[in-house]
């Protein structure tokens, strides 16, 4: 019989909700992200070197300050659509590891083995534990006894490492040109 090995869970809020959301947005959509940040400072620039109409360089420098300043939109916009959407309370998610599977519980039940894991990302307060983009399993991180012994378990069981998750505006030119190379 399989024993359990760790056991993990993550009461959702909204802050939740968002954090899972922009997460995932940076981890699939980084040439999107580049995307709207390289439009919105092509904007700026036109509006601030070119000579055109007063209303003209304030929409386009409008236009460019939104797009720059707020580079995780989209994913506000879809967790907002997703918590709108939702007639019952936010789950509280369960997670039981064991040597072959992990049993998840909470708004229903299922198993997932290893191997469905694609990506491991943490940051301060979370593991996010990527299936395929709109799958993830999302653990707080203060309900497991052992870090150290969970990451290096569940990295030996995916054959994944685990990565921090990094901001567009923390990236240097190397983490660009991975990310472009990634796509192809």
């Amino acid at each position: 019989m399989n024993k359990l090995i760790y056991k993990a869970s993550i009461n959702h809020t909204e802050k939740t909700v968002r954090e899972l959301y922009k997460t995932q947005y940076f981890c699939f959509d980084k040439t999107r992200l580049i995307s709207r940040y390289i439009a919105g400072f092509i904007l700026i620039l036109i509006s601030v070197t070119l000579q055109f109409s007063f209303i003209l360089k304030g929409i386009f420098l409008l236009v460019g300050a939104w797009l720059v300043s707020t580079p995780d939109f989209p994913s506000q916009v879809r967790a907002d659509k997703n918590l709108d959407a939702r007639k019952n309370p936010l789950p509280v998610m369960s997670y039981e590891f064991y040597d072959d599977k992990i049993k998840l519980s909470g708004e229903g039940a299922c198993d997932i083995t290893y191997d469905k894991i694609k990506i491991l990302i943490q940051d301060t307060k979370y593991f996010y534990l990527f299936i395929s983009k709109n799958s993830a399993c999302m653990i707080d991180k203060s309900t497991l006894e052992n870090l150290d012994g969970f990451m290096n378990f569940i990295e030996e069981k995916t054959k994944t490492k685990w990565r921090v998750q990094k901001s567009f505006f923390s990236m240097n030119f190397q983490d660009l040109i991975r990310e472009f190379k990634k796509k192809k």
